[in-house]
């Protein structure tokens, strides 16, 4: 290992040396990491990208027009004929071992075409065979009607993890709306960006999101259409960043395909020397931000063509520089971004002059008038225009104090 990379062996064996502790909240208690590496631990890949190569190098065909490997961590895997992946398979379980590379016959698994199926089962004893498909991390190899059932599990394990932000959303809806920008989304985002063809698919999540998180959030019980396609704007063209992943599934997986082509097609001819090219990468980047730019504005004219001028120019306001500072920041109660449920609603009902709910509010102003939004921020009498005032200088003040002595 140490030929390989100095510096990076030096790193993990001083972290290595002795079994990490983990703690436990609330307890007294220590687990000790003894197996493997410790998850969150960022060397990991260093890790394993080290300690494999000499394995990689060891299973190298040389030069014969031998299955293609590809290693992702401890993941290994190879493509090609049944004959040349039989030999590279008894290869990996016969050298693995010398390496600290241990494979599992029982959790591995052979995808291969149905016309090959019974010769597979012939050659290989030992591991899993499948001719529909099989899950590979995260996305999914195999058949049309695999896929089709890779998706809908994933779409309901999604559906689950949406059900326990509705649940948080009736008490903190932003916490809700920050765990899903920020988290749950991703899951769906990569399926999209590995696997092609799938928008019809992914049908039930978008209804999930449309019919119950967004009301969730919002604190409506329907959300109309019109309104949808505004919240899946990014929050800098005046929308919440809640895309439409049916919309967006093609566009995710073609920019995929170039960002990594070049990577790919260093994996296809298993050059072992790969190196990126900055320069190439960040024109490539360029192209797929401009790709995806060009979506949304797309996306924005269509929904502009909708509205009426009123929710034009609140549109217009919403996608001024600055206005969703507050809705894109993380809700850290210590800086004082956390809003609490009437908070947040009320606010989302300003950014895009909804009704504002009931609860604790009254009907009407000190003067008379009806208590509509735009008179609430205009009227002196009820107070909101010395509240803006005073929320102003209060905050001046207070940053004026933590830097009082510097």
């Amino acid at each position: 290992m140490i030929g390989y990379n100095t510096i990076v062996f030096v790193m993990i064996l001083n972290t290595y040396r002795k079994p990490a502790e983990l703690h436990v909240c609330n307890s007294d208690d220590i687990i000790y990491s003894e197996e493997g590496t410790t998850q969150g631990d960022t060397s990991a890949m260093a890790m394993y990208a080290c300690g494999l190569m000499p394995l990689v190098d060891q299973l190298k065909d040389d030069g014969k027009d031998g299955p293609k490997q590809v290693y992702y961590a401890d993941d290994a895997a190879a493509a090609g004929k049944l004959s040349d992946i039989s030999q590279w398979w008894g290869k990996i379980k016969n050298s693995g071992p010398k390496f600290g590379y241990y494979p599992k016959p029982s959790k591995s698994w052979l995808i291969v075409k149905p016309q090959y199926y019974e010769k597979a089962k012939e050659i290989f004893q030992d591991v899993q065979i499948t001719d529909v498909g099989h899950r590979y991390l995260g996305s999914y190899i195999g058949s049309e009607s695999g896929l089709s059932d890779f998706i809908k599990e994933e779409c309901a394990s999604w559906n689950d993890d949406i059900d326990g932000l509705c649940r948080i959303a009736k008490s903190e809806p932003q916490l809700a709306y920050a765990a899903f920008l920020y988290g749950t989304s991703k899951r769906w985002n990569y399926v999209a960006r590995t696997t092609p063809n799938i928008s019809d698919l992914l049908r039930p999540l978008e209804y999930k999101i449309k019919e119950e998180f967004i009301p969730a959030i919002v604190g409506k019980q329907y959300i109309p259409d019109k309104l949808r396609d505004i919240f899946g704007l990014p929050a800098r063209m005046g929308g919440l960043g809640i895309s439409n992943i049916q919309e967006t599934a093609e566009l995710e997986y073609t920019n995929s395909i170039q960002v990594t082509a070049s990577l790919t097609e260093a994996l296809y001819l298993q050059d072992h020397s790969y190196e990126v090219d900055d320069r190439a990468h960040n024109e490539i980047m360029k192209d797929v931000m401009k790709r995806k730019e060009a979506h949304y504005n797309r996306a924005k004219i269509k929904v502009a063509d909708q509205c009426s001028d009123q929710q034009k120019r609140q549109l217009l306001l919403a996608s001024e520089k600055g206005a969703s500072s507050w809705l894109t920041s993380l809700p850290l109660k210590e800086y004082g971004f956390l809003l609490n449920k009437q908070e947040f609603h009320d606010a989302l009902a300003l950014r895009y002059n909804l009704t504002l709910t009931d609860l604790n509010r009254p009907k009407s102003c000190e003067c008379g008038v009806v208590n509509t939004i735009n008179h609430c921020l205009t009227c002196k009498l009820g107070g909101y225009v010395a509240l803006r005032h005073d929320a102003i200088k209060d905050t001046t003040a207070s940053s004026l104090t933590k830097t009082r002595g510097l």
